[in-house]
């Protein structure tokens, strides 16, 4: 079931590919288009703006103009052919040098008695689409050598202008126009295509003068001298056009696009199945990152992946003038995150009731295993005692036995002792994990416990004619439990006496630093290896060499660890192969 579920969610994250998000690729292009350094614009551009009203006022109107003209108030394409001003707005430009001349404006109406000026300078007028896609030339009477363009600004569904056509009802552009005048050719390459314009910059990028003040000269010539100069209607700010570059007027549009054709810098769109080809990898390594990473690292990938998705698409716009479709790729990797996060999380929480469904079922085995452990240790408790009391009797009522019978009875007597302490740990283990230990509280004098565990230990040091040196230091009593403390010193001195070799020397000293007691054990054994010593202090943990030499339980260290600890003390173990080893525990006076 786990496996058709995925199957489903992987499916769904494939259908995210074909989702369409014009719409949120165009925000993308917009608001990362703006975050480009801002550059210096191109400066063989500049603008003039006409105004017809402010003409009208200044009386340089043709007669006939105010009864006969009726411009559509909603376009700010259409204007007014002001005979006499653009006479002498001509003769300005010509005398000051300027390249060529563009007017981005459609003359809608034209005195009966216009006619274009003499000028050195190209001129080149503009032309209309109209409403049924037809091609409406300006008037013969101001373009008699066909040098216009049309002047239409084509703008997106959501009513942003990115992109204009070169050719359109078989009529040239402005853009395609001007570089035909200059270049004095036709361009190369696809002319079918509208062109991404790459913008300047904000509004007021270009050079811009009112016509007028071109007129009474200021500013002089020299702002015009081999300049293209685009004239153009200026009409109120509501005719503007929104960009990704914020609102702009259509004249500085149109020196956008002009200025995007000739210099080649037109933005390129990466072919919709490279787009799609990246969105799918998208789709696959958000599968990956969350299918195979714990969530919190998942979503610092998935985060990384979206934000280095959208800093090549920067670049690549800035840089390359290529703009990397983002809006598929990232809707691909949060859709994909969203659909499989159900499936990661549900799989987490089937996991963790499993852990604790088995943490269950194992603590009821443990809890079992101890309950056995402990009633078959204590049934055992009564043989055992039998076996000692049966060992003293023999020895009591015969006291001549031979030497061979007498060894046999000690040897019976030191299993049987073994054996008693072999189950005395194991109960005090089980007790210890079934109820807490509270460590009794009591005066303790740290030394008299070393004597009495050397006392109880001497028949074993004996045996092995292991010389026990004890150095011990004037110790300040301490609070404690004489009986756990006893037990841990025992353990540490059997230990050592257990791995000593024959006639070695075992020594023993306290300490007292720091408001701290240390009690010290050392021995010429046959040392721990290192990567042993962090498990001898485990629970039934023996060494290789320990349990091919030496018999015992591995629960002496654990022991000695466990009630250190409950004084709030530390145990401590350093050893040397063929060296020895040194036990030590540090305990708190108060």
């Amino acid at each position: 079931m786990p496996q058709l579920s995925l199957t489903v969610r992987v499916l769904l994250s494939l259908l995210l590919l074909w989702v369409p998000l014009q719409s949120f690729d165009q925000w993308l292009y917009d608001h990362l288009f703006r975050l480009r350094p801002k550059a210096a614009p191109d400066s063989q551009y500049v603008l003039l703006r006409v105004s017809d009203g402010k003409l009208n006022q200044l009386g340089v109107a043709d007669e006939h103009t105010a009864n006969e003209i009726s411009l559509p108030p909603e376009s700010g394409n259409y204007s007014v052919w002001h005979q006499r001003f653009y006479e002498r707005l001509i003769k300005k430009l010509n005398t000051s040098g300027a390249r060529l001349i563009v007017f981005t404006g459609f003359f809608d109406w034209v005195s009966p008695n216009a006619l274009p000026p003499q000028s050195k300078t190209p001129l080149i007028f503009s032309s209309m689409i109209d409403d049924e896609g037809k091609l409406v030339p300006p008037p013969p009477r101001l373009s008699p050598l066909a040098n216009y363009g049309f002047n239409n600004l084509f703008v997106d569904p959501d009513n942003v202008f990115r992109k204009n056509p070169l050719i359109f009802s078989s009529g040239k552009s402005l853009a395609l126009k001007v570089h035909e005048v200059i270049e004095q050719a036709a361009p190369k390459g696809d002319l079918i295509e509208p062109i991404h314009v790459f913008f300047q910059g904000r509004a007021g990028s270009f050079s811009s003068f009112d016509a007028w003040e071109i007129l009474e000269g200021a500013p002089d010539n020299s702002v015009l001298k081999d300049k293209i100069v685009l004239i153009g209607r200026e009409g109120s700010p509501s005719h503007d056009l929104e960009t990704p570059m914020g609102r702009m007027s259509r004249l500085e549009i149109q020196a956008n696009i002009i200025d995007t054709f000739l210099s080649g810098n037109q933005i390129g769109f990466l072919p919709s199945l490279i787009n799609r080809l990246l969105a799918f990898v998208c789709v696959g390594l958000s599968i990956v990152t969350i299918l195979f990473f714990p969530l919190s690292v998942a979503w610092g990938l998935l985060i990384a992946l979206a934000l280095g998705l959208t800093g090549s698409a920067f670049v690549a716009l800035i840089w390359f003038k290529t703009w990397i479709s983002l809006a598929s790729p990232l809707f691909c990797i949060l859709g994909t995150h969203l659909i499989l996060v159900g499936f990661k999380i549900g799989r987490q929480e089937e996991k963790q009731w499993r852990i604790q469904e088995e943490s269950k079922y194992l603590r009821e085995m443990d809890q079992f295993k101890n309950n056995f452990v402990s009633l078959f240790s204590h049934d055992l408790k009564t043989p055992i005692a039998k076996i000692k009391a049966i060992v003293d009797r023999l020895r009591k009522e015969n006291p001549d036995l031979k030497s061979s019978l007498e060894e046999g009875l000690v040897g019976i007597e030191k299993a049987n002792g073994e054996l008693a302490r072999l189950i005395s740990d194991i109960l005090r283990v089980t007790k210890m994990e079934s109820m807490p230990i509270e460590p009794a509280k009591e005066v303790v004098d740290i030394n008299r416990l070393v004597e009495s565990a050397v006392q109880r230990l001497k028949f074993l040091f004996d045996e092995k004619a292991i010389s026990i040196v004890q150095n011990l230091e004037p110790l300040f009593s301490m609070e404690g439990d004489p009986q756990l403390l006893l037990e841990v010193i025992t353990n540490l001195l059997e230990n050592a006496v257990k791995y000593s070799p024959p006639n070695s020397q075992v020594i023993i000293q306290t300490q007292e630093s720091d408001s701290k007691i240390s009690v010290h054990v050392f021995d010429e054994g046959p040392g721990i290896p290192k990567e042993e010593l962090p498990r001898v202090t485990s629970k039934f943990y023996r060494g290789k060499a320990a349990n091919e030499k030496t018999r015992g339980s591995g629960l002496g260290l654990y022991l000695a660890k466990y009630f250190v600890e409950l004084h709030g003390g530390t145990l401590d173990i350093q050893s040397e192969l063929g060296i020895g080893t040194h036990v030590s525990f540090t305990l708190p006076i108060r």
